[in-house]
């Protein structure tokens, strides 16, 4: 998710309600238990109003926002963590092509996937 300085100086967050939504199926699927999404929307724009100075002003720059989950149980083992801490990590971050976006032509493939059916190619782990 990322954040921006409109041309008024507000602050734009791209699709803040569809990253919470993502976060809570990847939660699920590790099996850690669930959070309020409104409380979370709520906790992240506050987050990033106090975060304001960070978020750079030119072209093609912004305030890259990771939320993060993990299990944070005092063993190692193989089964749903009873722990859990959520948080987020802000960091700037300018264009990722420094000289300009270069399209480049790629082929689809329909009959194969990334991910196995069932497997964790749709969530962000």
């Amino acid at each position: 998710m990322k954040a921006y300085v409109g041309p008024k100086g507000e602050i734009r967050l791209f699709r803040p309600d569809m990253n919470a939504k993502r976060l809570a199926r990847s939660m699920d699927r590790l099996c850690f238990p669930e959070f309020d999404q409104q409380d979370f929307l709520h906790g992240l724009k506050e987050l990033v109003k106090m975060d304001k100075e960070w978020i750079p002003k030119e072209k093609g720059y912004s305030l890259y926002i990771r939320p993060t989950a993990i299990g944070t149980n005092h063993n190692l083992g193989v089964a749903a963590s009873d722990s859990v801490k959520l948080f987020i990590i802000n960091s700037p971050v300018g264009p990722y092509y420094p000289n300009g976006f270069k399209p480049i032509r790629l082929m689809v493939d329909t009959e194969h996937r990334r991910a196995w059916p069932g497997g964790t190619g749709a969530y962000k782990l």
